[in-house]
């Protein structure tokens, strides 16, 4: 997302991802944090720690997992790459990967991590939240199988042994993917889940690539942006803060321990079932996902549970999204005319995502609100559909 765009989130987006964790958890993941004291926490949070542990796979740092590092390093071997788009975790992995060799669209990382696939809808607090979208954390666990990498989360509530931890890796050419509160960095008001690639450091700063910038880039040898590092490491628990992750600092970082599989077949299948999606209850909170999440979404625009104005930027990224993987379809499963049909689909409902932000344009009426509902339930169907074909096209 642009900087202006990410003003717009709220701080209790994050109730998104703790509700999807506890639901997630609820299904069947059952794993234990040695560093928690369940006792000491409610039950929901144990029930996200216990998916957090299962599905990010985090292993707890300590001294004997780095070596000594020189006063300065910075590596040359990757693009600076970014885009005016809001693929931040995505645009990461597509740097990271150029250093392993594997030089691929912006969209194939979409795909192999299901990041711009599926939607979800939650009811939080009487408070409703919608993104077009996947959880990144996931994302790069499944991505890293596609890409022949081993995929490393290092977490530790030490910070100097963070700060130890990323100069290591630096200096021994690993690059290192930070989750960040971007408004911490920029000085912006609101939270603002984000991503950034560690490139560099020098005595006590570190130099970062931003992914996502008004303008497409793609740039060797730049040493990215200058920040303290202490101001990058306050971002970096800012993010486990507002996750309620059980830990304060994490980093993710990859190795090369195979060649890129060919086939996505199972991929599609993935994706496809995320586009289709459920409902799922729990209490007073309710979750809809996939296609279910576009016609909810509508219902409430419709009952005016909804402000247009609130979710937008979650349409807009919809739109371009459902455009994006569109295009990767049709160019990757080009022999494969179920996947083509698919990718018919995407493009309809990205026309009624388009004329949804037509119609918001400077407020709306209240028979604007019913026909953008109705625009919102016939591109669940396409979503749906879409999701239904990729699921045969890939099996």
């Amino acid at each position: 997302m642009t900087f202006g765009e990410i003003l717009r989130v709220k701080e209790t987006f994050t109730n998104v991802v703790v509700v999807l964790i506890i639901v997630l958890a609820m299904v069947g993941y059952i794993l234990h944090l040695p560093e928690v004291r369940f006792e000491k926490v409610n039950l929901r949070l144990k029930y996200q720690y216990d998916y957090i542990v299962k599905s990010y796979k985090p292993h707890w740092l300590s001294r004997s997992d780095i070596g000594g590092y020189p006063s300065s390093h910075f590596i040359t071997s990757i693009p600076w790459i970014s885009y005016n788009k809001s693929y931040c975790a995505a645009i990461c992995l597509q740097m990271v990967a150029y250093n392993y060799g594997v030089k691929k669209s912006i969209e194939y990382f979409n795909f192999i991590m299901g990041f711009t696939y599926g939607a979800y809808l939650g009811v939080f607090d009487d408070e409703i939240f919608f993104i077009p979208g996947g959880d990144p954390f996931t994302g790069f666990v499944n991505a890293s199988r596609i890409l022949g990498f081993e995929y490393h989360l290092l977490v530790t509530d030490d910070k100097e042994l963070f700060i130890d931890a990323c100069k290591y890796f630096i200096s021994r050419d690993i690059p290192i993917i930070l989750p960040v509160n971007m408004s911490r960095l920029y000085n912006m008001k609101y939270f603002a889940p984000h991503f950034e690639l560690l490139m560099g450091y020098e005595g006590d700063i570190f130099y970062l690539y931003e992914p996502v910038q008004s303008k497409h880039v793609f740039e060797l040898g730049k040493r990215g942006y200058e920040f303290p590092a202490d101001l990058v490491v306050k971002a970096v628990k800012d993010m486990s803060v507002g996750f309620n992750l059980p830990w304060k600092y994490s980093l993710i970082y990859f190795t090369k321990i195979g060649e890129p599989i060919e086939d996505l077949s199972d991929i599609l299948i993935m994706n496809g079932k995320l586009q289709v999606g459920l409902n799922i209850t729990m209490g007073e909170y309710a979750m809809y996902l996939g296609s279910n999440a576009f016609k909810v979404l509508g219902e409430y625009i419709k009952k005016g549970k909804v402000d247009i104005e609130s979710i937008i930027w979650s349409i807009n990224l919809a739109l371009v999204s459902r455009i994006d993987n569109a295009k990767f379809l049709k160019e990757q499963f080009s022999g494969n005319d179920l996947a083509m049909k698919a990718a018919n689909y995407l493009e309809e409902a990205a026309k009624l995502y388009r004329e949804i932000i037509n119609l918001s344009q400077n407020g709306i009426t209240s028979k604007e609100r019913i026909k953008i509902a109705e625009f919102l339930s016939k591109a669940s169907e396409y979503e749906k559909e879409a999701g239904l074909l990729m699921i045969k096209a890939g099996s």
